[in-house]
């Protein structure tokens, strides 16, 4: 596809049969959507509040802050719009792997107070058991880029090898549909996305942020992309690399520079593309030769890596972390003179029922006590 199907904003402000299960215009007012709930999230990130439609479960309005770009309306419109323009398949997936804005909320003098959003699936909720405690809530992508023994340790079903892979699969298609729609998302990381162990499926959250081309580029710990200046725009080469950087942890469950490293030794049974397409996107020296999204959703589905030019240069992989030292063993306690065993009591020079050290105790006061008849008896004679 060329261009931006973005462009014209097609399906504007009509009226769109939403397969999610409700029909609403496209631009709503607070009050069309009935009560709200108490809210489920306050001040975070761009949100004042996520409150749910009370008359409307399954629904959310989440309500900006006052500060908003005033192009936000415009181009919650067009975010609105995107998936009149996908094939069928691409625009189920959408709406089913992430809670795409079903409508702008305006109120008078505001035309984007917030958006209608779907609340995510119930499968994408886990008891998480933390020692003798458990709590019911969604499982964030998070802990597929942890161990599986760690993911058995708070009662989850451990992925394995196969259900990284189709959770990576899932996610590398939005990623892959959102750079057909010339959107820049640049949250990719661990809290932007819910993990269903059950279903080996993902959701994408915070996507009514996505802009056209480029955004203002949040610094976020540990996501940082090496070839993106402080100060410069994200755009589409930064969610290339952060999103190589989210699947080659969730691939590995490795968390640091670990990671890189397992990708460059393969380990995965699909053969080296996936290993060539991260390794470029993580490592290539020139930002605007790193593969796309969809290159390595090909891969992961066991496709060839194919590239119009040579393979990009690459920098080295990063040191490996220091692992803490292992702790020395004690040296055994020796007697004051080194060349002589320690002498402890026969077993025939304690009483029944003694332990050495008492039967010595027992002894000294014996001692003692004579020591005190002694004198007192010295003492009656002069």
């Amino acid at each position: 596809m060329t261009g931006s199907p973005l462009a014209d904003g097609s399906s504007g402000n009509g009226t769109a049969a939403d397969p999610r299960g409700w029909t609403l215009p496209r631009a709503v007012s607070l009050g069309d959507l009935g009560r709200l709930a108490a809210p489920i999230s306050e001040h975070n990130g761009q949100a004042v509040a996520v409150r749910p439609l009370a008359d409307h479960p399954g629904w959310l309005a989440k309500l900006y802050k006052a500060d908003q770009h005033p192009d936000d309306a415009g181009r919650l419109d067009l975010l609105i719009s995107a998936p009149d323009t996908l094939p069928e398949a691409d625009r189920t997936l959408l709406y089913e792997g992430s809670c795409w804005p079903a409508a702008r909320i305006q109120e008078p003098g505001n035309a984007a107070v917030g958006c209608v959003i779907p609340m995510a699936p119930e499968h994408f909720r886990g008891e998480l058991r933390r020692g003798a405690f458990s709590e019911r809530r969604f499982v964030e992508i998070d802990w597929l880029a942890k161990s599986d023994e760690s993911i058995r340790g708070i009662g989850l079903p451990s992925p394995g090898a196969e259900g990284r892979l189709s959770a990576c699969r899932q996610l590398t298609h939005l990623a892959a549909i959102l750079e057909t729609l010339d959107l820049v998302y640049s949250d990719w990381s661990f809290s932007n996305a819910f993990w269903s162990p059950a279903r080996r499926s993902v959701y994408l959250i915070d996507v009514d942020g996505c802009q056209p081309q480029k955004m203002p580029d949040i610094h976020q710990p540990n996501w940082a992309d090496p070839l993106t200046p402080q100060g410069t725009d994200a755009d589409t080469y930064t969610d290339r690399y952060r999103l190589g950087l989210l699947i080659a942890k969730c691939m590995t469950g490795l968390r640091d520079a670990r990671a890189f490293h397992e990708v460059a030794a393969s380990p995965w049974q699909n053969g080296p593309a996936v290993s060539d397409v991260l390794l470029d996107m993580l490592l290539a020296t020139d930002r605007e030769r790193r593969p796309s999204a969809a290159q390595l959703h090909q891969a992961l589905n066991d496709g060839p890596y194919l590239r119009a030019t040579p393979r990009p240069a690459r920098t080295e992989l990063p040191p490996l972390p220091k692992q803490p030292p292992a702790p020395k063993p004690s040296a055994p306690r020796s007697s004051p003179d080194t060349c002589k065993p320690a002498q402890t009591p026969s077993p025939e020079s304690t009483a029944p029922g003694q332990s050495p050290e008492q039967s010595t105790d027992s002894a000294w006061i014996v001692v003692a006590v004579i020591a005190v008849i002694l004198l007192i008896l010295i003492i009656a004679n002069h």
